[in-house]
């Protein structure tokens, strides 16, 4: 009969707390007004910009968003558009939010898209202009106009922006004060303590 061996190795080290840290996916926190997490970022069914109570299977309500943040010394390059572009996509990070907007401020986040669009002509109107009279001049009309194109895309965008990003933790702000009152205490009520992980890998 065949001997049957351990097959624990005598000879392993003992398993030890290792540094790695396991964080639920999509939590957050409230810090002040702003709302601070890794990507992604899953906030409660509750209106960021009212705070009220969205259904949960009221799709219609619910929001995807890929927020992206860029050092803001990079605007200083916007004279130079061409250049400004290749340096914000190149150095932009991307975090993904779900988030809910109750019909009445989604009705009121459209006018926004109207103000984008008409920005955005004149926007064009000016480079049109810049080119046909040759001024010089003209060339500051450009920027001030593609300023406010970009701002008013920004907040067609959604309420939520990144203001800060540090290794790899996002700050957003934009939610109104009601929202962050009922996500603080969602976040307390949900929260999950991080789990060590041993070196091997498995829960200590």
């Amino acid at each position: 009969m065949a001997t049957q061996h351990n097959s624990t190795n005598p000879f392993a080290s003992p398993m030890t707390a290792g540094e790695t840290v396991k964080v639920e996916s999509g939590s957050f926190e409230i810090q002040g007004e702003r709302i601070v997490g890794t990507d992604p970022i899953i906030l409660p069914h509750v209106c960021v910009k009212c705070g009220a109570t969205q259904s949960a299977q009221d799709s219609s309500t619910r929001r995807k968003k890929d927020l992206y943040w860029v050092h803001p010394a990079i605007f200083v390059l916007v004279i130079q558009l061409l250049i400004f572009l290749i340096v914000y996509l190149v150095t932009r990070r991307k975090c993904h939010v779900e988030y809910s907007l109750c019909r009445e401020c989604n009705a009121k986040q459209r006018i926004n898209i109207v103000y984008s669009l008409a920005s955005l002509g004149i926007f064009i109107g000016m480079i049109a202009l810049m080119v046909h009279f040759e001024n010089a001049w003209l060339s500051l009309g450009v920027i001030i106009a593609f300023v406010v194109m970009l701002t008013f895309i920004i907040r067609a965008g959604g309420p939520l922006t990144v203001k800060a990003y540090k290794e790899g933790e996002f700050q957003l702000r934009g939610a109104s004060p009601e929202f962050l009152q009922v996500a603080a205490t969602y976040a307390e009520t949900h929260a999950i303590p991080a789990a060590v992980l041993a070196e091997d890998g498995r829960l200590a």
